[in-house]
């Protein structure tokens, strides 16, 4: 396979997910220069692969994926092979609003695709494109936030949506909300926003007296039982959960005893650990838990290439933003979860050990900067091949959780 691919959320002002862009980068060699690459050639690859090998679900069960095309892909209306009712068409800043283009994205609108201009700012001469477009996307991080208020007032008169980009904190979001824009893309919703004073409510101090049931080394069958028995939450995700296609059961599991049985306690504890955690950010954006929920399963899956022990990685991912989760310092809630491995907690931390050398990797990973993750990928001598399809295999194991 040659190329690393991934996926960043798109959200609306409800903290909904409306979609994904779709994150790649063509493999390399060591010989071939960055300019000698055939941009066209590459993302056709990249189409083909996720929409016709992968599948499109494996990739975004739910919402739309925006998809980057450059003036070639859209001259030859490569968009045509591709679903219009889960396909967003974005057209990369350096195209200019010439008639073929113009003719192709006017193809594209009277089929139903969606046209998003990425990066956009507007110019006098780009108003016939501006027209066509049902989004415009503006880089939060590129233009100051009076050239952004500039450019809001000039699409007013349009009938679109404004998109911002690269929002990276809470303010930006803010400010970005008091402009009228409606969806939001960058990793504001995972950083903590700490709030001062604010204790646990009691609904979260159950679930981490929970969290440590669960993960007592003491507890046996009998206590999962009895503590899944008795949370209507608990026992109907387990169910839902076990019935899923993610499991493809053959006869339908009516009890959380068979449940158990049949996950086996270490895997039960796991799954646990998830809803309990998703339980937590309830009164979040779902991508926040989606987040955490693909780093643990995708840190499960990358543990033995980096020689860790594969329940500690999984945790290390799925607590990695229980701060963002409680509005609290991390140091403050692991006091309250001594039951981590202390290698869990010093990655958690950010301290250097190995476990979050694999926290650091996937952050890079998640975001798309594949070209700072590739010193990690030749260290451990990851091929794109595994490393697409823990990736995909990650998602699927969040999808089968949150998807119903």
């Amino acid at each position: 396979m040659e190329f690393l691919i991934g996926r960043q959320a798109i959200l609306d002002k409800n903290g909904k997910t409306f979609g994904y862009e779709l994150l790649y980068r063509e493999n390399i060699a060591k010989n071939v220069s960055q300019t000698d690459l055939d941009g066209n050639a590459a993302t056709s690859r990249v189409i083909v692969n996720a929409f016709i090998n992968m599948g499109i679900d494996k990739i975004a069960k739910n919402g739309r994926v925006f998809i980057n095309f450059t003036r070639d892909l859209l001259i030859d209306r490569v968009y045509e092979m591709l679903p219009k009712e889960k396909v967003v068409v974005e057209v990369l800043e350096d195209v200019v609003a010439e008639d073929e283009i113009l003719k192709s994205l006017k193809n594209a609108k009277e089929q139903g695709y969606l046209i998003a201009l990425d990066d956009f700012v507007f110019l006098d001469h780009l108003e016939d494109m501006v027209k066509l477009a049902d989004i415009i996307k503006v880089d939060f991080l590129e233009l100051s936030r009076d050239e952004i208020k500039k450019q809001v007032e000039r699409y007013k008169k349009y009938k679109l949506k404004l998109l911002a980009e690269k929002v990276e904190t809470e303010e930006d979001y803010k400010f970005a909300l008091s402009l009228g824009f409606e969806l939001f893309q960058g990793f504001y919703f995972t950083k903590p926003v700490i709030e001062a004073k604010k204790g646990l409510a009691p609904y979260q101090a159950n679930i981490i007296k929970a969290l440590k049931l669960i993960n007592d080394p003491s507890s046996d069958i009998e206590d999962i039982i009895e503590l899944i028995s008795g949370d209507i939450y608990l026992n109907t995700k387990l169910l839902a959960l076990v019935n899923s296609p993610y499991f493809g059961l053959k006869t339908k599991v009516k009890t959380a005893k068979k449940a158990i049985s049949l996950l086996g306690l270490k895997k039960t504890k796991e799954w646990l650990n998830v809803l309990l955690v998703s339980k937590l950010a309830e009164d979040k954006p779902q991508e926040l838990v989606v987040v955490a929920t693909v780093r643990a399963k995708f840190s499960e899956l990358l543990a033995k290439h980096f020689k860790l022990d594969i329940e500690k990685a999984y945790y290390t991912g799925l607590f990695s933003l229980i701060d963002s989760i409680l509005g609290a310092k991390m140091e403050d809630i692991l006091k309250e979860m001594d039951y981590l491995d202390d290698e869990v907690k010093d990655a958690l931390l950010g301290k250097s050990n190995p476990y979050r050398e694999l926290l650091d990797f996937i952050a890079l990973y998640e975001s798309g900067d594949f070209i700072s993750a590739e010193k990690t990928i030749e260290k451990y001598k990851l091929s794109n091949e595994n490393i697409n399809a823990y990736y995909l295999e990650a998602i699927e194991f969040a999808d089968s959780i949150y998807s119903f």
